[in-house]
């Protein structure tokens, strides 16, 4: 009977300490989010994809990276980086948290990349993904007629990078009327006129202008000539072909 009763209260004993055990252990608090950008490091070109180092801000330093949602097409890319918490004591004080983000993409253009700073607002940085693209048209320089009777143009074409051409037009145009380009593509030639945004003005002030264009390697693999003329002095023709 005596060991029994020892028995018995042995395993109360136990269960007593095993019990005070649990309700001293604390509870453990874990928490996922997600960050905002801070600032973009660098962003890394390649061939077929886009490396992307940034910080992104946290409260303090025991947060820890835990995963990027990358969405979006292949125009535009919505970056949302989570940073994980598990409950450390930690002093509250603005850190960052570096990280590396690759994209890939299956086609050359200009990309949108929307970092997440809250789900009202995004920073947005733009870019331009060559892929395999390589501009051959040649840069150049041509200008013709006299500014003493306005006539005089002028047409530069300068590579900016594998997947970009700028080209550059000059000539005589009206203030009041605005200055502005009309393009038209056609087969193998691309036409470009100087012209006024609107007709009728009651004042003319003649000015001497020069105003950029943008072309990409996609558009330019198929052209052989590029043309220029003024509409406002009905000028000559600039031709420039490959």
């Amino acid at each position: 009977m005596k060991y029994k009763f020892y028995y018995a209260l042995t395993l109360i004993l136990t269960s007593f300490l095993l019990s005070s055990c649990d309700s001293d252990e604390p509870t453990k608090y874990s928490e996922i989010i997600p960050i905002p950008l801070g600032k973009i490091n660098s962003i890394t070109v390649t061939n077929n994809f886009v490396v992307v180092n940034a910080d992104y801000i946290t409260s303090n330093s025991c947060w820890e990276y835990y995963k990027t949602e990358i969405t979006g097409n292949d125009t535009t890319i919505y970056l949302k980086v989570y940073a994980q918490y598990e409950g450390q004591n930690c002093t509250p004080f603005v850190v960052s948290i570096t990280h590396i983000d690759t994209i890939y993409f299956s086609r050359a253009g200009f990309k949108k990349i929307r970092f997440w700073q809250s789900d009202s607002l995004y920073k947005d940085t733009t870019i331009v993904f060559a892929a395999n693209y390589n501009i051959t048209f040649p840069d150049f320089f041509v200008e013709k007629g006299y500014d003493a009777d306005s006539s005089y143009i002028s047409l530069r074409g300068t590579k900016i990078n594998p997947f970009v051409f700028e080209i550059e037009t000059t000539g005589w145009g009206i203030i009041e009327t605005g200055i502005t380009h009309s393009i038209n593509y056609s087969s193998n030639r691309i036409m470009i006129y100087m012209m006024g945004e609107c007709g009728t003005v009651l004042t003319r002030t003649w000015e001497k202008a020069s105003r950029k264009l943008i072309f990409t390697a996609d558009v330019l693999d198929t052209v052989n000539t590029i043309a220029f003329t003024n509409s406002f002095r009905n000028t000559d023709t600039i031709v420039v072909n490959r």
